[in-house]
């Protein structure tokens, strides 16, 4: 099987992205990042699904929306743990040896993988970063009208988020409690090592900032 369908079982292909044939920009989603709030954004300007692997888009810039690995991990088992696992309860009663498993193997999904997969190949020089926080949705509009593309977006809420499911708010909270186990909380900051390095290394999307 080639490395790109690893998930597509699941829902998502790697190098997954949107584009418009007139642009050099492409947006390539990483789930768990506000893809299911940015792309219908997208679409309202007739942007089209790729995969910039098989439709070889390198020389596009690719705009990429990076999260906190451990903030997103938890909103993505918790989504994995409810979709997939409903025989299970976040309770006190969860034996040990299944968090253990959790923690060990970490990524289940597309929701829960590393973020680096999801932009291998590409020249991350060209590319442009917007960090997934409370005010991405203004700078992430604010983008589309510095590429006469004017909108209203920054007053749409986020889709699919964990607080509005009560199931997937008990997981979240569940797994946010396990990670006061120290030897847990470890283990997720070694598997997403390079995740941070990567955020840590690239320059974030600012309005405020000349020549962005």
């Amino acid at each position: 099987m080639n490395w790109l369908d690893h998930y597509q079982h699941k829902g998502h292909v790697f190098g997954e992205c949107m584009s418009h044939q007139d642009s050099e920009l492409m947006y390539v989603y990483i789930p768990k990042n506000a893809s299911s709030w940015t792309k219908p954004n997208l679409l309202d300007w007739k942007w089209e699904n790729y995969n910039y692997h098989r439709d070889n888009l390198y020389h596009k810039t690719a705009i990429i929306v990076l999260r906190d690995p451990v903030d997103r991990w938890v909103s993505g088992i918790a989504e994995y743990m409810y979709l997939y696992h409903k025989h299970f309860r976040p309770n006190a009663s969860m034996p040990v040896a299944v968090l253990d498993l959790i923690f060990d193997k970490i990524s289940f999904d597309d929701h829960t993988e590393r973020q680096i997969y999801f932009i291998e190949g590409l020249d991350l020089n060209k590319c442009i970063f917007f960090k997934f926080e409370h005010d991405y949705r203004h700078k992430f509009s604010h983008f589309l009208f510095t590429q006469n593309m004017p909108n209203t977006y920054a007053n749409y809420e986020f889709q699919h988020v964990s607080e509005q499911n009560l199931e997937r708010r008990r997981w979240k909270q569940f797994i946010q409690h396990q990670l006061e186990n120290s030897k847990y909380m470890f283990q997720l900051k070694q598997y997403f090592k390079a995740d941070y390095e990567l955020i840590n290394q690239v320059k974030f999307y600012d309005p405020g900032q000349p020549n962005t």
